[in-house]
């Protein structure tokens, strides 16, 4: 796609970007290629993290009052309390100081920190739990079976752990039938108070060491999509699915924290795309992969009924959190809550680094159809 660079363009993106609902204080903001940022550390200031450290020249780790955030120098990968967010914009250093995107502020760190503030949030009355692929789209495959097997049994296994919870659950499929894309969302779209939810398994054809969780939710207009590194336009269409972009973060973020929390795989990341069923859905909505068929140890523990049922225990119980957020204002356990440890304790050691094993044009989502 050509890049448009024409001045219309570049006024649409600030209305787009001041039009972010941010932290209540005034920021110091900078243009640096066009767009604001803040200083990362003023931004660890504001949320309490009063512990500057450098685990390396590129590397800034901030830490206090319960929570961590880890940035990079020109990295889009961040890490906040334990969990791997991939940002719209790579972190900046100017002057000698790293910087971050005000749109990057407003729609990942301010409701990743602070969940129990957002604005808005409908009760959740229904879970629409969308099992990919079926029929004559089998998806990706392991040497077990077809990526639309997997997903069904997961999603049979979190309607039931739902039902337990007392919560009413809407399948997009029950059987071995396909669905077409647009449609599954429009099951979310036509509930009142309901979350939709996509299970996925991924695959990696040319890459078979690629291994690990990964989630997207809806791409904040104005932004790239993860898996793309310059604006187009494109990304200046405001999507159905952008109505409710930050209850789809906090949902997200609520189930991938429980995800990580109790389930040992590679954190590949939160994410943002396009892919049809969360550009379609005004619903809170998530597309989740549960690790690579293409890769001999995720297709092994994707192929035990014992770690599908925890895997499908995680992400209702991710569910939950997000509706007692929803409903209470409670903010959703983390992965140092599910650990029993503090923020610092917990997955940054372990997490991901921006090698080129996670490059932004990393092969794994082709099961997420666009």
């Amino acid at each position: 796609m050509r890049y448009l660079r024409k001045p219309g363009f570049l006024a649409a993106l600030a209305v787009t970007l001041f039009s972010i609902s941010l932290p209540l204080t005034a920021w110091e903001t900078k243009q640096i290629q066009g767009r604001d940022h803040i200083r990362v550390a003023e931004i660890a200031s504001f949320y309490g993290l009063s512990n500057e450290t450098a685990p390396d020249a590129n590397t800034r780790k901030f830490t206090g009052s319960q929570r961590e955030l880890v940035v990079l120098k020109n990295s889009r990968v961040a890490f906040v309390n334990g969990i791997c967010h991939w940002l719209a914009f790579p972190v900046a250093e100017e002057s000698g100081q790293l910087h971050l995107s005000r749109l990057d502020l407003g729609k990942t760190i301010e409701p990743a920190f602070r969940p129990s503030l957002i604005q808005g949030l409908s009760p959740v009355t229904t879970v629409v739990i969308d099992a990919g692929h079926g029929g004559h789209d089998n998806g990706a495959t392991s040497p077990y079976e077809y990526e639309k097997n997997f997903a069904l049994d997961v999603a049979r296994r979190v309607r039931d752990e739902l039902k337990k919870a007392g919560v009413r659950v809407v399948m997009t499929r029950n059987s071995d039938t396909f669905v077409e894309l647009p449609d599954r969302a429009a099951v979310a779209n036509r509930l009142p108070n309901s979350i939709f939810v996509s299970i996925h398994f991924n695959a990696a054809d040319a890459n078979s060491a690629a291994t690990g969780f990964e989630m997207y939710c809806v791409t904040p207009r104005g932004a790239p999509s993860t898996a793309y590194e310059r604006l187009t336009v494109r990304d200046m269409v405001a999507e159905n699915g952008n109505e409710s972009d930050i209850e789809s973060f906090a949902l997200a973020n609520a189930v991938y924290h429980s995800m990580h929390g109790k389930l040992n795989m590679f954190d590949r990341g939160l994410k943002r795309s396009r892919f049809a069923v969360l550009r379609h859905c005004t619903r809170p909505a998530i597309l989740i992969e549960g690790g690579f068929l293409t890769n001999s140890d995720d297709a092994r523990k994707v192929a035990s009924k014992q770690w599908r049922e925890q895997y499908a225990a995680s992400i209702a119980r991710g569910i939950l959190e997000y509706r007692k957020l929803a409903t209470a204002g409670t903010a959703p356990r983390q992965v140092a809550d599910y650990r029993g440890a503090t923020p610092s304790g917990t997955a940054v050691a372990a997490a991901p680094s921006p090698t080129p094993s996670l490059s932004l044009r990393d092969p794994g989502t082709r099961s997420a159809q666009n």
